[in-house]
C-alpha cells in the first residue's frame, strides 16, 4: 500500500512539475528585476537552504524557484511549493502555493494570526486548523469599526487569548488597506514572519509584484505597531 501511495505521489508530482515551466521563467525575470538570487528547485532533506515555514511547511512538500535576497530593507523570500493531502476516504489532492516570505524587523513576539480569503477555495489552508487547532475566527471590533470590504473579503483567525493584541496590530485603518487590495490573497504571520500567499496557480509578473509591494507594505505597518505596543507595555 506505501509502495502505491508514493508511486501516486510520484505520479502527481511529475504532472505538476511539468506545468510549471512556465512559473520558473517567470518567478526568474522577477527574481532578476527585484535584486533577488533565483536558486531553483531546493530539497528540504540535503540543500543549504532556510526552509519557509508556515502553515504550509510539511515533510513532503516540494519546492521550486526558491529565490532569496533584501528588498526595501527586509529579507524576502519566494517559494512555488507544492504538496499533497492525503485525508481519510478522499482522493489525494494536490496543493499548490506561490508564497512570499518576509522577515519582520520587530523584535515584539507578535501572536500568530492568518488572514484568510473569503469567497475562495480554503482547502489549500486546511493545514492550518488542523496543525493549530486553537486558532479560529476572530470577533473585531474591540477598539474600532472595520470596513464592510474588509469584513466581506477576509477572515481572521487567531488564538482567542490574542485576539486583542493581533486587533491592536490589524487595526481599522491597516485592514482598510488589506480589505482594497489583497483579496484573493492569503496571509499569516507566524515567528514574526510575514507570509503572503496565492493558491490560484497562476503565476504571473503583475501578481508577483502585487504579493511583494503588499506584503513590504504589511511588514512596515507590523513593525510600526507592534514598535507602539512595545512603547506601553
Amino acid at each position: 500500500m506505501s509502495s502505491l501511495i508514493s508511486d501516486t505521489i510520484k505520479s502527481i508530482f511529475s504532472t505538476v512539475f511539468h506545468l510549471k515551466g512556465t512559473n520558473k521563467s517567470i518567478i526568474s525575470k522577477f527574481a532578476e528585476k527585484s535584486g533577488l538570487v533565483y536558486f531553483g528547485f531546493v530539497d528540504q532533506n540535503s540543500d543549504e537552504h532556510e526552509v519557509v515555514r508556515g502553515f504550509s511547511v510539511s515533510a513532503t512538500h516540494h519546492d521550486d524557484s526558491y529565490c532569496v535576497g533584501t528588498v526595501s530593507g527586509y529579507n524576502v523570500t519566494v517559494v512555488d511549493r507544492t504538496d499533497v493531502a492525503h485525508q481519510p476516504n478522499e482522493k489525494s489532492s494536490t496543493f499548490n502555493w506561490l508564497i512570499i516570505a518576509i522577515d519582520l524587523h520587530t523584535k515584539y513576539r507578535i501572536p500568530h494570526f492568518f488572514i484568510g480569503a473569503n469567497n475562495h477555495d480554503l482547502k489549500p489552508y486546511a493545514a492550518l486548523f488542523s496543525s493549530f487547532p486553537n486558532m479560529i475566527k476572530s470577533n473585531l471590533g474591540t477598539f474600532e469599526l472595520y470596513s464592510s470590504e474588509f469584513t466581506s473579503r477576509f477572515t481572521v483567525y487567531d488564538r482567542p487569548a490574542k485576539s486583542v493584541e493581533v486587533e491592536q496590530i490589524l487595526t481599522g485603518e491597516v485592514t482598510r488597506t488589506i480589505g482594497a487590495h489583497f483579496w484573493p490573497l492569503s496571509i499569516e504571520q507566524h515567528d514574526n514572519v510575514l507570509y503572503v500567499y496565492s493558491s490560484n496557480g497562476n503565476v504571473t509578473l503583475g501578481l508577483l509584484d502585487t504579493m511583494l509591494e503588499n506584503g513590504l507594505w504589511l511588514a512596515g505597518q507590523i513593525d510600526s505597531k507592534t514598535e507602539n505596543l512595545q512603547v506601553r507595555a
